[in-house]
């Protein structure tokens, strides 16, 4: 089989240097005799893929975070109570479910039609805001955004599972998660310009109109013949495919209690830092700047160090201190230089917990892809719901030091679950791609 070449390679004796970020590109399944090392032209395509399966995940993360720090705008322009966009928002938790109903859908059609369609959907979404400001109309493109996320997200996953060896799929995965902090340098700033600028629906407008291109420029670039699964394209055989493998299971609730440990501490820490140390609007702006960084510096780490290390042993290592982190921070309140080191560490670790769990997860079943994947995709929003409702409970009953010490154990637990029962080829075997060797 074709697969993979080194992507950092160098031409002896010609004194140049060709990059191609270590990547080595397995065949598609209808190319069964393709057994030389795959052409430059070849690396040069999925770099292009990867660069725009990129930008449409920026377009979708920046329609999802843009909403946090703008909800003053919305309420604002909906002329609606704080908690009223609240619950607009916090439905955007459930979207998670109905992404694992649709899972089987880029098993049987494909990972080129689901993604495009995911971009669709995200410009429906956000034009249907700007078409229709009305309260529950606002609420329902919210929520297609963010339903267009959970289908886009596990069907981007499985086409680079598909393609890309296991041994290098990390990097793959890690280029595609710098759209994460990218929506926090880029979408975010832009975004308020944009407010500021035309009003609240303005960026919602542009980004719908960003998303039809996305969709386009997608369905050229990715092929036609994608490298299918094919066994869980239905309902019926993705519940199949869900009872036979407990590992599915396993790790779905290995991503539930991670997010929800980051999730009850997210919730609360900019009031933390408030009534610890007097900040300013301003101040907070500042704390959430370091943990803008702290995503970016782990996005970049988790690239390298899971396919150097392996998947399992840097993550588990990662999610023990970050565990650790949840610990100290509530005891830094004595310094807010301490204090903002402290969440610079924590949320360093944790991006790289997250990010490098993704390319495990594309491997435990991997006959199964897109139904592992959805289900991880469900599991992490419901777990981000779970953290926000207990974060802010536990806050206001015991507080800070108690729920540093709860996220402190759901991270622990996660992370003893992951090294118990979560491994690759644990749904019966290893996939081709995760077979080869440079």
């Amino acid at each position: 089989m074709g697969y993979i070449e080194n992507i950092l390679n160098r031409k002896a004796g010609q004194g140049k240097e060709r990059f191609d970020f270590g990547l080595r590109v397995l065949p598609f399944r209808h190319d069964p005799l393709h057994s030389s090392p795959v052409s430059s032209q070849r690396i040069k395509n999925l770099l292009l893929q990867l660069g725009a399966l990129t930008l449409g995940r920026l377009f979708l993360n920046i329609g999802l975070r843009m909403v946090y720090p703008f909800s003053s705008a919305l309420t604002l322009g909906l002329d609606v109570s704080d908690g009223a966009i609240s619950r607009l928002i916090s439905l955007r938790s459930f979207a998670g479910l109905l992404g694992l109903l649709l899972s089987p859908l880029s098993e049987r059609f494909g990972r080129r039609p689901v993604i495009a369609l995911a971009m669709l959907l995200f410009s429906l979404g956000c034009l249907v805001i700007v078409l229709w400001p009305a309260y529950w109309l606002v609420g329902l493109g919210l929520s297609t955004i963010a339903l267009a996320k959970v289908v886009y997200d596990p069907a981007m996953q499985a086409y680079l599972g598909d393609v890309v060896a296991y041994k290098n799929r990390g990097k793959a995965l890690a280029i595609t998660e710098f759209s994460w902090a990218g929506a926090f340098f880029i979408g975010i700033p832009a975004a308020g310009f944009l407010i500021a600028w035309q009003g609240w629906q303005a960026p919602f407008l542009v980004m719908g109109l960003f998303g039809l291109g996305a969709a386009l420029l997608l369905w050229r670039t990715l092929p036609a013949a994608d490298r299918l699964a094919g066994q869980a394209t239905s309902l019926r055989t993705t519940w199949q495919v869900m009872r036979r493998e407990p590992v599915i299971w396993a790790a779905a609730a290995y991503t539930f209690l991670v997010m929800t440990a980051n999730e009850m501490l997210l919730i609360v820490y900019g009031r933390w830092m408030e009534d610890s140390f007097g900040l300013s609007l301003t101040g907070l702006g500042l704390a959430t700047a370091v943990i803008g960084v702290a995503e970016l510096s782990g996005e970049l780490s988790t690239g390298l160090a899971v396919d150097r290390f392996g998947k399992r042993p840097v993550i588990i290592l990662t999610g023990l201190l970050t565990a650790l982190f949840y610990l100290v921070i509530p005891n830094t309140s004595a310094t807010l230089v301490g204090a903002l080191i402290t969440l610079f560490t924590l949320f360093y670790f944790f991006e790289m917990t997250v990010v490098g769990g993704i390319p495990l997860m594309t491997e435990i079943v991997p006959q199964a892809r897109g139904v592992a994947l959805s289900m991880n995709v469900a599991a992490s929003g419901l777990g981000r719901a779970a953290g926000a409702v207990a974060g802010f409970a536990l806050w206001q009953a015991a507080g800070f030091q108690v729920l540093g010490l709860v996220s402190a154990g759901a991270m622990l637990l996660a992370a003893l679950l992951l090294a118990w029962r979560v491994r690759e080829g644990a749904g019966g075997h290893l996939s081709q791609s995760a077979e080869f060797e440079i």
